[in-house]
């Protein structure tokens, strides 16, 4: 039996560091895409201002589209719901933030009457969502 000596230098092993390089970039895409997925279902156009806050960070998202339809987060309420919703969220959180992302087009007395459901359900921190033009 003849045996060569290139066998003994031969690597039976799998280098992953590659992989795991690639598997890593990956995944930082995909979560910094994934922030640029819309999390509502509702087509809601947002009134253009030249001046902008900034949205508080943690907070709930009710969305109001032009026909008037709510949506608490990704799912669809009613303005009762609404009310029971956000009294369960002020008792867990009494400084809860809300966003609201009414559509342009929407009348004034629908944007007041979401409003006045979150005042009345105890939220104090409210803000209107608003693109940039």
């Amino acid at each position: 039996m003849q045996t060569n000596e290139d066998d003994s230098n031969v690597v039976s092993g799998i280098n992953v560091t590659p992989l795991v390089d690639i598997t890593l970039v990956l995944l930082i895409i995909f979560m910094v895409t994934a922030t640029f997925v819309s999390e509502q279902g509702l087509q809601v156009r947002l009134p253009k201002v030249i001046t902008q806050e900034n949205a508080p960070a943690p907070a709930i998202t009710v969305a109001v589209d032009k026909e008037g339809r709510l949506r608490l987060m990704k799912k669809d309420v009613t303005l009762p719901e609404l009310a029971t919703q956000m009294a369960l969220e002020v008792k867990l959180d009494p400084g809860v933030k809300i966003l609201v992302k009414a559509d342009k087009d929407l009348s004034y007395y629908k944007v007041a009457e979401v409003l006045d459901t979150l005042k009345l359900a105890g939220v104090n921190k409210a803000a209107l969502a608003m693109d940039r033009k």
